[in-house]
């Protein structure tokens, strides 16, 4: 306990007081007789009458409520409220209104709201509930008078006590306090709690802190946080939730004030003063005012209490005489919140504050309250290393700091249990620490790296500690220390998170070094390839040696599963320079080029003409090699597939250039192939010629000249040149002619002919046809040729004819036109403007005979466009 107020005496043996009011350093009395006094207290000694009004009521004042702002008082007497205007001293408390709407009223409370607009000027609401027996009517003030609100609460029972706060209205009952949601159409009424469950008590209420509604109940003060009781609904709410605190107090509450930080209420046989923070709740008893009935605040720091015929002043005592003595007591919630209320310097008043905080925050965790300590650490803004300090196996290396709150020589020795939950509550303040780190690094630059990395390394020590699995998390963002992590996480076994610190510092040869040692160790997190595989794809083009360095392991390992480095549906996979990457391949994996060269050509639409070229080369040579074992005796199940896909690439790829893969192609084997790459380059002969003179195919010799003939019409002349005058040496050296072809083939030429009639142009065959060739044989080729030529001649003499009938017509109709005229005078004006013609004016004439400007044309023209 300490001495938190000073009790000065104002009056004695004077008047018998039945109500008080106060504001500033003024106190309105209230008497029996119906009189109204005003004394003004400045000091200690001086205390001066300002007004007083014998004959107010005939009746005693039973309750006054003061509006300093706008000068008011409201006065309650004989069940009807008056108003006064207490602006000027000389008027004594001059009448202004009163409302014979409130007769009746024994109670009345008031919600008082100072608004200020955006062209600053200050307004002041004032509502008034007035309770009527078992009703609540609500008024407002409205210049000179009361007007009402059109509201009436009807109650169940008559009101012992009222509280108004916004939109909510308390009532204390006999027996209960109800609560009241005024915000709705319908009011909604919420049950709180009853006035006592063991003694006949009155109902005392109390707005504190401006949000939380204080109650007494039995021998305790309930605080009940209003904004839980927020309506949805019009529904009636029989219970009270739990966001409430209980203070005691030695005896039940006969009254009650808030002064901030304090609750001052009145008990049996003192006045007590009590901190709502903290166990040791009472602050001051003040035995000597035992007989008051009433206790008003007037002002912050100044409270006025009466007796029957006894008026006390109480004031708050001086703030750094009662912040010494709460330090002393250990009480630093109290010092705080006395602190945030004296008028201080600002500067001064916050360093106190945060010096109090740390003082506090180092006494919580010496009593182990960790969780509420780095909550005070939070508050205070001390620098994260300081609290870090406070355990001596987590700090990194030693660091000079101005603020040495926190010394580690005083902190307790921690283990086991204790341990955990001071490392979670490290974890949590650490956590917002590294936020606000981070905000100032990208915001203003200021932020220093190094606290950044000393916050990290620390969370990790404390995640390896409680909660591995945050760990990975953390080391994603990555501003630990390397060197200190790396030894942490070694200590604990933690390889797969090593793998992400080394990754997130760069250390990327470190990374796959131990990826490439852990791969084939039984029972390792980093057994198998996957993981390399995965961090070699997540490189990029900066680090291409690298990849290509730690790739030819596991290439070699897994040849399939390894190429996916090279292959897999990424992006950074898919921008590796393909060039490079071939060429690794084709120095160190040749096996896999096909495969590699498939999938950007197939799956990524790779167009490069040198990586088709490349692909049909290494076909090319694999074929060639499949076919030599096949030529000694040995099982060969891929050369047809591959085969295949090398024919397919060949007739279907744009993106080759065939005079370049021509060369890689022999001229004894794969002539089939080497046919569709002559055939890309116009070579029609020697295509035809490698299909009849060495396949004997005709059916794919008549398909290629029937492909081509578009393009060049003499492939079915050079098609017969060669069945009908067939050479003696192959095209190429080492290749077998057909038999079929050794000797003119009559048949195959009189089927060509009687089939392409139209395509074989028979002046240049004849010379070709052999001797023993009977007529009647051509007597089809020769009819057909005659009926086609013939046929061509007739559609040309018709075209002739329709051209020079059409050309007459229209020869006609441009002499008729031409015999066409019309006259424009000065009379003549146009249907557009209602205007005459003008010499030399632009005009033009429609087909109906009309003629009009040419501004008016365009115009219209415009017009019919928009």
């Amino acid at each position: 306990m300490h001495t938190a107020y000073n009790v000065q005496s104002i009056l004695k043996q004077g008047v018998q007081i039945e109500a008080i009011a106060a504001y500033g350093n003024h106190v309105i009395l209230g008497t029996r007789s119906g009189q109204l006094i005003m004394y003004s207290v400045e000091n200690q000694t001086d205390v001066d009458m300002r007004m007083f009004n014998k004959n107010f009521s005939k009746k005693p004042i039973t309750q006054m409520e003061v509006v300093a702002a706008e000068n008011l008082l409201f006065v309650l007497t004989d069940n009807m409220i008056h108003v006064c205007d207490i602006s000027r001293i000389e008027n004594n408390f001059e009448f202004m209104h009163s409302s014979a709407e409130t007769k009746g009223c024994t109670l009345f409370t008031m919600d008082v709201d100072t608004r200020k607009s955006t062209t600053g000027e200050v307004a002041t609401f004032i509502r008034i509930g007035c309770a009527i027996r078992r009703r609540l009517v609500l008024f407002f003030w409205k210049k000179d008078k009361l007007a009402s609100l059109e509201l009436v609460l009807e109650l169940i029972d008559v009101p012992k006590a009222l509280c108004w706060v916004n939109q909510l209205v308390c009532v204390g009952y006999k027996d209960e306090y109800v609560l009241y949601d005024i915000s709705c159409n319908s009011p909604k009424m919420h049950k709180l709690i009853l006035t006592s469950s063991t003694i006949s008590q009155e109902p005392n209420i109390c707005l504190i802190r401006n949000s939380m509604l204080g109650i007494s109940k039995d021998n305790y003060l309930m605080l009940i946080d209003l904004g839980q009781y927020k309506s949805k609904d019009n529904s009636v709410d029989a219970g009270m939730n739990n966001k409430t605190t209980l203070t005691p107090w030695s005896s039940p509450l006969l009254g009650l004030i808030w002064d901030e930080p304090f609750a001052i209420g009145r008990v049996k046989n003192a006045i007590e003063v009590r901190s709502l923070v903290g166990k040791d709740t009472l602050v001051q008893s003040i035995p000597e005012l035992k007989n008051t009935r009433f206790l008003v605040r007037s002002d912050k720091g100044t409270i006025f209490a009466a007796a029957s015929s006894e008026l006390w002043c109480i004031r708050l005592a001086d703030v750094r005489m009662q912040r010494q003595e709460l330090l002393q007591q250990k009480k630093f919630q109290l010092a705080i919140e006395l602190t945030e209320i004296s008028e201080e310097d600002g500067v001064d008043k916050a360093q106190t504050v945060r010096q109090i905080r740390m003082l506090y925050a180092k006494e919580l965790f010496t009593n182990k309250e960790f969780s509420a300590a780095m909550k005070e650490f939070e508050k205070a803004a001390i620098d994260p290393y300081d609290v870090i300090r406070l355990f001596p196996s987590l700090v990194p290396e030693p660091k000079n700091t101005i603020d040495a709150a926190v010394p580690p020589s005083s902190v307790p020795k921690l283990e086991d249990h204790d341990r955990e939950n001071a490392y979670m509550a490290l974890i949590e303040f650490l956590a917002q620490a590294r936020q606000r780190e981070v905000v100032k690094l990208l915001d203003t630059k200021n932020s220093s790296k190094s606290l950044l990395e000393i916050i990290d390394t620390t969370l990790l020590k404390c995640y390896l500690q409680t909660n591995d699995a945050l760990v990975a998390p953390l080391l994603r963002l990555n501003q630990c220390h390397l060197e200190e992590s790396e030894k942490m996480l070694k200590k604990y076994n933690k390889l797969s998170e090593l793998i992400i610190l080394y990754d997130g510092k760069g250390k990327h040869k470190k990374a796959l070094t131990l990826l490439k040692e852990q791969a084939n160790i039984k029972g390792s997190v980093l057994q198998g390839l996957k993981r390399t595989i995965t961090y070699l794809q997540g490189l990029g083009s900066d680090n291409l040696s690298l990849i290509f360095e730690f790739a030819d392991w596991v290439l070699t390992e897994n040849p399939v599963e390894g190429l996916t480095i090279f292959t897999d549906e990424l992006i950074a996979v898919e921008a590796l320079p393909r060039a490079k990457v071939l060429d690794f391949l084709l120095s160190k994996h040749k096996a896999l080029v096909i495969p590699y060269l498939e999938h950007i050509i197939e799956e990524w639409n790779d167009t490069n003409t040198l990586r088709h070229n490349a692909l049909l080369k290494q076909y090319s040579e694999q074929v060639q090699r499949l076919l030599a074992q096949q030529a000694e005796g040995k099982e060969t199940p891929d050369l047809q597939p591959l085969r295949s896909k090398m024919y397919k690439m060949l007739e279907e790829s744009q993106h080759y250039s065939p005079d370049r893969v021509l060369d890689d192609f022999p001229t004894t084997v794969l002539l089939e192939e080497r046919s569709l790459i002559l055939g890309r380059l116009k070579k029609h002969e020697k295509v035809l010629a490698i299909y009849i003179q060495v396949f004997g195919d005709v059916e794919k010799a008549k398909a290629y000249a029937e492909a081509n003939y578009d393009e060049d019409k003499e492939v079915f002349n050079l098609l017969l040149q060669i069945i009908l005058k067939p050479v003696q040496q192959p095209p190429y050296e080492g290749v077998t002619l057909h038999p079929d072809f050794l000797r003119p083939n009559k048949e195959v030429a009189l089927h060509l002919l009687n089939t392409y009639t139209t395509k074989i142009d028979p002046t240049k065959i004849l010379e070709y046809l052999p001797d023993d060739i009977f007529m009647h044989e051509l007597k089809h080729y020769f009819e057909t040729v005659a009926r086609t030529l013939m046929n061509e001649s007739h559609q040309r003499q018709v075209m002739r004819g329709l051209l020079k009938a059409e050309a007459a017509r229209l020869q006609a109709a441009v002499a008729k036109e031409k015999k066409k005229s019309f006259e424009i005078n000065e009379s003549t004006v146009c249907p557009e403007c209602r205007k005459r013609f003008a010499n030399q004016t632009a005009f033009v004439r429609y087909p109906d005979g009309q003629v009009v400007h040419l501004s008016c044309y365009d115009r219209v023209v415009s017009a019919t466009q928009q």
